[in-house]
């Protein structure tokens, strides 16, 4: 009997939460978060569209905003932007994507700039110097974070105790160098991002 006790209490609760999840009206989806990428002094920069594998994998209403910086002696940068749609699988967590784009991930850290934690990452190839990768989130509400973990904790907070669906943006750098000054230094220029980083 005393076996039974703890199945039971589990099922209780759950029947208990999928009654109190009927009731609960449709969530509302947030506004998507004001996003602009601005020019740097002294570098060129190009926009870029999406790649097949972003539009045809993530969810129709992801949008991208993604932009190459080059500097005159060949340095270069590359902002990709993110803006999450009401589906959770628009954003993830980069570490999924990258090796399959053929980078071993070496190194994993804590970067500081603009005032926001960024996870960086130095991204290796068979044969090529190392490149650096950084990623941070925030949502409409000025959530910000570069732990996926904290992410998805405030993700499931909102939808299941706000019942609101958040438009997470994800903003990602991809650059010449792994050397965390150099990237902290550019993304200082970039500055802000999105008035929601701030």
């Amino acid at each position: 009997m005393r076996n039974l006790a703890l199945p039971a209490v589990v099922t209780l609760l759950m029947c208990v939460g999928m009654w109190y999840q009927s009731l609960t009206p449709e969530p509302v989806v947030a506004e998507t978060p004001p996003v602009s990428v601005p020019d740097v002094e002294g570098y060129s920069v190009r926009d870029l569209e999406p790649g097949e594998a972003e539009l045809t994998i993530l969810p129709s209403d992801t949008r991208f905003v993604k932009r190459l910086y080059t500097a005159p002696d060949g340095r270069w940068f590359q902002i990709t932007v993110v803006i999450g749609g009401a589906s959770k699988s628009s954003i993830h967590r980069p570490e999924l994507c990258l090796p399959a784009q053929g980078f071993q991930m070496m190194r994993p850290r804590s970067l500081a700039a603009c005032g926001l934690e960024w996870r960086s990452i130095s991204l290796v190839r068979a044969g090529s110097a190392p490149l650096g990768f950084a990623y941070t989130f925030f949502n409409g509400e000025g959530f910000r974070t570069a732990s996926h973990v904290r992410r998805i904790f405030r993700d499931v907070w909102d939808r299941s105790v706000l019942n609101r669906i958040d438009r997470w943006v994800m903003v990602t750098l991809n650059a010449y160098t792994d050397d965390d000054r150099a990237i902290a230094e550019f993304l200082e220029k970039i500055g802000e991002i999105s008035p929601c980083l701030h």
